[in-house]
């Protein structure tokens, strides 16, 4: 189970590329073959199929996707046409959508070109809707994708018909078969919401222009999905995948656990659901070219497990695996995936990035961005913020910063201050080391809570992390990865110094690295 190259044949699909490249030429002379000396038929393929009323089924499913008018043009197509009745239902008995029709049964009995059937010894046909279909002969009789082949050879005016004896399979690929078992709809009506079909301008056929406006007599739609572009498109062929499968009920207890976290003041319960959903997503997918650190695995997300298979791992409970086109799904009851070991991170905030994350009514001190040139300071970013007061008369160093994107949960929240003698040049030790007296307010303003530190010393001899608070639990999230703008965000950390003016034990100058909140999943609840 831990070579998943078991499951792909990953050298046949080379030979099928390079021999339907080859097929085209043969196809080629087949076709000079038939005709030479012959007068041409006079019957289009769909002509041919009309005339028979053993294939009336496919005929009107035929005449039902707009496809007689191709198979009567000009252009060369090889159709494969079934006998008997047409089975549109998918293998959980749902009725198939139209695309699905189209793409299942249509396009799975036709391929560009003329295909005759004395070119067969062991090869494969790409046909309409991109798989890729075997069409070998064995003991003399021709066989497509396994289906027997009563006829062949049949001529066209425009290509060649073949007659199967009944209808031939479809190959699924990942994401077809996402749609073949009802223990998967949960995770598969997910991710099908966002399909979309695409006008497709290029592959259209222009009869016109209209006031100055194209007219189209055959317009052309593509099927895209925007996950595609961000968890791996499990409908390209050419790719090769490994998908984690929760059933329905393990899909229902991830979502639950994931939920957790996006409890949103609103009560915003879809668009927890939303956001839960694409964070477990972001852990089941796998593309076979990017596993370079096996036996660790790294999903399509972004996030890598250690050792998958091992007790405790990722792919430990799986129930079964299916082959599929371009990759193999595991089926699993029983996921394990931890919200804190995949989805909540440690959040840093650079000070330095003050105009983003400074907010409030502002600040009447001078802030400094410090660039250390010296390696191996501590600083994160190699930049900090220096604050010092403009004048005698103004008032102490005060900074707010926003705290965006935490999820309700618990954190650690710490500051991290440079010392004096940390300058842009590196550590000058002519430089004083006094230390800072500051106080933290941390405000939430979905609750109405404000956490007050009081005096805190900060000792100023070496780049140190102040903790505000441990375990910290905010109630509700504040996770909204498109926000641009946190001049409202509801979670705030105020950092003041606390020194008087006549107190010289202590520096008024604040230099602040970053501020830090870390997951504290063991210490939940127990504030500071």
């Amino acid at each position: 189970m831990k070579n998943i190259n078991k499951y792909i044949g990953s050298v046949t699909l080379c030979v099928t590329v390079c021999a339907a490249g080859a097929l085209v030429a043969s196809c080629a002379d087949d076709w000079d073959d038939h005709y030479t000396g012959v007068a041409r038929p006079s019957q289009t393929i769909w002509q041919t199929i009309q005339s028979r009323p053993d294939l009336a089924d496919f005929a009107r499913l035929l005449q039902a996707k707009g496809y007689d008018k191709y198979l009567n043009s000009d252009q060369s197509y090889t159709v494969w046409a079934p006998v008997g009745s047409i089975d549109t239902t998918l293998v959980t008995g749902e009725d198939m959508s139209e695309e699905e029709i189209l793409s299942q049964v249509v396009e799975n009995h036709i391929a560009h070109g003329v295909i005759a059937a004395s070119t067969v010894v062991n090869d494969t046909v790409l046909v309409l809707n991109g798989k890729r279909m075997p069409f070998v002969a064995e003991d003399g009789v021709p066989g497509f994708n396994g289906t027997p082949v009563s006829e062949y050879n049949i001529e066209c005016s425009n290509g060649e018909l073949h007659i199967l004896s009944g209808q031939a399979p479809y190959n699924n690929n990942i994401w077809t078969y996402l749609r073949q078992d009802a223990g998967f709809s949960d995770i598969a009506d997910y991710l099908y919401s966002f399909n979309e079909w695409v006008f497709d301008p290029e592959n259209s056929v222009v009869s016109g222009v209209v006031d100055g406006e194209r007219v189209y007599s055959d317009s052309v739609f593509v099927l895209e999905n925007q996950l595609w572009e961000q968890i791996g498109d499990l409908n390209d062929e050419s790719r090769i995948y490994t998908m984690l499968v929760p059933t329905n009920a393990a899909w229902q207890k991830m979502l639950a656990d994931y939920k957790k976290f996006f409890n949103y003041e609103e009560g915003n319960d879809s668009l927890a659901e939303a956001y839960a959903s694409r964070a477990i997503v972001d852990n089941l997918i796998f593309e076979q070219n990017s596993q370079t650190y096996l036996p660790d695995w790294i999903s399509t997300g972004g996030n890598i497990f250690t050792r998958p298979y091992e007790d405790g791992g990722i792919f430990s409970h799986v129930d079964d695996s299916v082959g599929c086109s371009n990759g193999v799904v595991y089926k699993s009851s029983d996921i394990y995936m931890d919200p804190y070991e995949t989805m909540v991170e440690e959040i840093i905030i650079e000070a330095e990035d003050e105009e983003r994350y400074l907010v409030g009514e502002g600040r009447q001190t001078s802030g400094t961005r410090v660039f250390v040139a010296a390696a191996n300071t501590g600083v994160s970013g190699s930049y900090y913020m220096q604050y010092t007061t403009t004048s005698v008369l103004s008032t102490q160093p005060n900074m707010t910063f926003a705290l965006p994107d935490v999820y309700s949960c618990a954190y650690d929240i710490g500051v991290v201050f440079i010392p004096q003698n940390l300058t842009g040049r590196g550590w000058v030790t002519s430089i004083d080391q006094k230390p800072n007296l500051v106080e933290f307010t941390l405000e939430d303003d979905n609750t109405g809570e404000e956490l007050e530190s009081g005096e805190v010393e900060v000792p100023g001899t070496a780049v140190d992390t102040i903790w505000v608070a441990r375990g910290y639990e905010f109630t509700y999230c504040d996770y909204f990865p498109d926000r641009t703008d946190l001049s409202d965000a509801p979670v705030r950390l105020t950092i003041s110094n606390a020194a008087s003016r006549s107190d010289s034990k202590y520096t008024r100058t604040l230099n602040i690295d970053c501020i830090i909140l870390k997951p504290s999943n063991e210490n939940a609840g127990n504030e500071e």
